[in-house]
């Protein structure tokens, strides 16, 4: 080679470098083809699906709460591993001091699990089928039962949502407005176009239709809707196209691999072709999937999937993951309404306070307990003028939950004496019982103000008087309610041991317990154990349950709890006369619309430069 001239030196250098190249891309082609062909939802992340959370801070809201006007939005992208929530997602992370952004960092589950927050929600995605005059099975819907559908969940203050605002809830947390519920139609009857799509317009409800391509090709049987119609759709904010297969096959699983593929490849690229839309998600045909199905679903490039299984209906956040996020039938409807809550606020970093949240009763439960919870509002105090039932106490004041609370006198039964001061907005100062008030030494003394709560230990010769309460005061903010607790379950974010207890009387005996305290999102929460359990163990399962600080209320025979004026304790206790109570937040804390822009939370294609 070398006795050759120059220039063919070169050219035949030039030649086996041009082969080599070949040869390595041919390999890696080989690579990459052998990867894909053994994919799993559990070990494929498709390279579209980029993992990158931008800030989303500089968004467009218009003045009108209404979901078209919030479908415009702007987001700057950012590489980031976290999103931190716009002012507007915030409305559930400030005080009454006004609206606060207190700079929540908000951590993305990793793709496809789902968030623990959302977890909490109770978000149900209802399924309905064709919508005709006269009905020809029993799931199909009439007209005039959809709008009555809807007028019910307007008058419940249900607030439809996008499936882009579930998916990107599910992802970070991020609470939903108070009653949300996802809206989806399966199949492409033409009824959907007639009948429900006029309906979503009047009632600006947003929803999702899942179409399968073959469905408007027929010309026998039901009617169908029109590519011109979906396209008319398709260009509407409120609604959401989703492929749901070619051919509707009825158990995707028992496909081949090669018409697998045509299923669920061909609808995504025939959908996004005719309507020039972008289609992120999927709905398999009668709810069938397995791993193969759902790892060609995400090779495919699809963010979720919606799935259905009659024996087995449950709410969003309960889902196993986004590739099968489950629903309800429509005829469960109002069964499951009024079960809807958007899930609870996110941990705040600040340390701040949040009472400006709906009141929600939630139970959290353990292998060998449950904790019976009432979260949100503004918590007060109620010092009666006797001995009472909790619900008793409450009635006609207003509160909407509230727990027994501190320890009493039970010299006479009808007494309202206190062993420790008492302050109550109701009632006004009341010192401590002298004979008995040495014995609430170091235990928690409760103040709250109208913007914040505060934990100290109690000083008889201190806090006896209205003057050493307000000498407490952080910032100068009135006092307006104090008591005694009998002991710290959570301080500081952390479960207090047995040590901490000093000569409480039975902390380490297993007896019914009421606590109440404030949890990482900065809201009061008033409960009860529905079992007998010891104080240590009591704190452990409130630090689980996400407390940052909670301390014990007078318990065992007094453990009380109601809501709504009625007794949620399955025995009938020993009457009190002082109790917490939350009452409803001065005025509503939810955004009212249905899209604020998440899908910039979602992924970051869907994110427009800004």
């Amino acid at each position: 080679m070398f006795g050759l001239p120059l220039r063919k030196r070169y050219k035949n250098s030039l030649l086996l470098l041009i082969g080599l190249l070949f040869l390595a891309l041919a390999i890696v082609l080989f690579s990459s083809t052998g990867q894909k062909s053994s994919v799993s939802a559990s070990n494929y992340f498709p390279r579209a699906f980029t993992e990158v959370a931008p800030r989303c801070e500089r968004m467009t809201l218009p003045q009108v709460r209404s979901f078209k006007d919030n479908s415009a939005i702007s987001c700057e992208i950012q590489s980031s591993n976290k999103v931190i929530p716009a002012l507007a997602w915030q409305r559930q992370d400030i005080t009454l001091d006004g609206w606060d952004n207190n700079g929540t960092e908000v951590q993305l589950a990793p793709w496809p699990e789902l968030h623990p927050n959302a977890k909490t929600a109770r978000v149900p995605v209802l399924m309905y089928h064709d919508i005709l005059p006269e009905k020809q099975v029993f799931f199909d819907v009439t007209p005039e039962e959809l709008e009555a559908h809807f007028q019910s969940m307007k008058e419940q203050g249900v607030t439809p949502i996008s499936l882009d605002w579930l998916i990107s809830h599910l992802r970070t947390g991020i609470p939903l407005p108070e009653k949300p519920v996802l809206l989806t139609f399966d199949d492409g009857y033409g009824g959907h176009y007639q009948y429900v799509y006029p309906l979503l317009k009047k009632y600006e409800y947003p929803a999702v239709f899942s179409i399968y391509i073959k469905k408007m090709e027929m010309t026998t049987g039901r009617s169908s809707v029109t590519w011109e119609q979906l396209r008319e759709m398709s260009a509407d904010p409120l609604v959401t196209i989703v492929s749901h297969s070619v051919t509707h096959p009825r158990d995707l699983r028992t496909l081949s691999d090669e018409d697998l593929k045509k299923e669920i490849f061909d609808s995504k690229q025939i959908l996004e072709k005719e309507l020039a839309i972008k289609v992120p998600y999927f709905t398999y045909p009668e709810g069938k999937a397995d791993d193969r199905v759902k790892g060609v679903v995400t090779e495919a490039g699809y963010r979720a999937a919606l799935s259905m299984n009659d024996a087995d209906e449950h709410f969003a956040g309960e889902s196993t993951d986004l590739l099968t996020i489950g629903r309800f039938g429509q005829s469960r409807t109002a069964r499951i309404i009024p079960q809807a809550f958007g899930g609870q606020p996110l941990p705040r970093e600040d340390g701040g306070f949040n009472f400006a949240t709906p009141i929600h009763k939630y139970e959290v439960k353990f292998p060998n307990n449950t904790l019976v919870l009432i979260s949100g509002g503004i918590p007060r105090t109620i010092h009666a003028n006797s001995r009472y039932q909790v619900p008793e106490i409450i009635a006609g004041t207003g509160a909407v939950g509230a727990v027994d609370g501190a320890f009493f006198s039970l010299k006479s039964l009808d007494s309202n004496v206190m062993i420790g001061p008492v302050l109550s907005q109701n009632g006004g100062f009341v010192p401590g019982y002298k004979g008995e008030i040495g014995k609430l030494t170091n235990r928690p003394l409760v103040l709250l103000s109208d913007r914040w709560v505060r934990y100290v230990p109690f000083d008889p010769e201190k806090h006896n008087t209205l003057e050493g309460i307000n000498a407490e005061s952080l910032d100068g903010a009135t006092v307006t309610d104090a008591f005694v607790a009998a002991a710290w379950l959570v301080r500081d974010g952390k479960p207090q041991p047995a040590e901490t207890f000093n000569n409480l009387y039975t902390f380490d005996v297993a007896r019914h317990r009421a606590f109440w305290g404030i949890n990482m999102a900065g809201q009061p929460v008033v409960g009860v154990s529905r079992e007998p359990v010891d104080s240590v163990a009591l704190g452990e399962l409130l630090y689980e349950a996400g407390f940052r600080d909670a301390v014990m209320l007078d318990s065992g025979a007094s453990t009380s709890l109601a809501y709504q004026d009625q007794s949620l304790v399955a025995y009938t206790p020993r009457p009190v006369p002082h109790v917490v109570a939350l009452f409803p937040p001065l005025s509503p804390t939810l955004l009212q619309v249905s899209h604020v822009g998440n899908p910039c939370v979602i992924y970051e294609d869907s994110c427009g430069n800004g």
